[in-house]
């Protein structure tokens, strides 16, 4: 997401978690660790703004590592092409300049990441999933955004409890109890149950 502009003559977007982060401009408090295997969720405030967790980071059994940040377009980011949640692949190990970092774009056949973010309410857009991990988007909560990372066995439900929280919400009115279940039920993991509350 950091090419140099979205449009000719505009200003460039802001830097990613990973450059963030070797430059000391985020700190250990900022980061929320996840290994393989686990699931967590966590809300992550969009990484131009800051405060409170503002990255994920997942070690991988290769030395890699997956890096998710949240990118809206607010303060350095206003002109990203994209928008969401974004996974970003890091290979320690690389020569500068060699693909250290890799940009898992949602959709590789748009050019200039125009499609690159995860969303939970677009079709297509909604998991990343490897052999070893499963990211997906949540709704907002304020102005962050919330992450789920699973694994790729529980990711299809997950994603469609996560949309269901999402629509009952959405609803309010007399939805607004039922939502409040059903947000429950996927916080505490039982996408099955979320389901089921949610009517689906």
């Amino acid at each position: 997401m950091s090419q140099h502009f979205v449009e000719r003559g505009g200003l460039p977007p802001g830097l990613t978690s990973f450059t963030k982060i070797r430059l000391g401009w985020i700190n250990k408090e900022e980061v929320h660790f996840v290994k393989p295997g686990e699931t967590a969720v966590a809300f992550l405030s969009p990484l131009s703004v800051g405060g409170g967790t503002v990255a994920v980071k997942i070690p991988l059994s290769s030395g890699n590592y997956y890096l998710v940040e949240n990118r809206q377009p607010v303060g350095f980011d206003r002109a990203l092409p994209d928008s969401g949640i974004l996974v970003l692949k890091v290979n320690p190990d690389a020569q500068e300049g060699y693909g250290t970092v890799q940009v898992m774009d949602a959709t590789p056949t748009t050019a200039h990441f125009r499609q690159a973010s995860y969303r939970l309410e677009a079709a297509g857009r909604n998991l990343f999933r490897d052999l070893e991990v499963a990211v997906l988007p949540l709704w907002r909560e304020g102005d962050r955004l919330g992450v789920l990372v699973t694994t790729s066995e529980k990711s299809t439900q997950a994603v469609e409890a996560a949309r269901a929280v999402a629509a009952l919400t959405k609803q309010g009115g007399p939805a607004e109890r039922r939502a409040a279940q059903a947000k429950a039920a996927f916080m505490a993991f039982d996408f099955k149950k979320c389901l089921e509350l949610a009517g689906r």
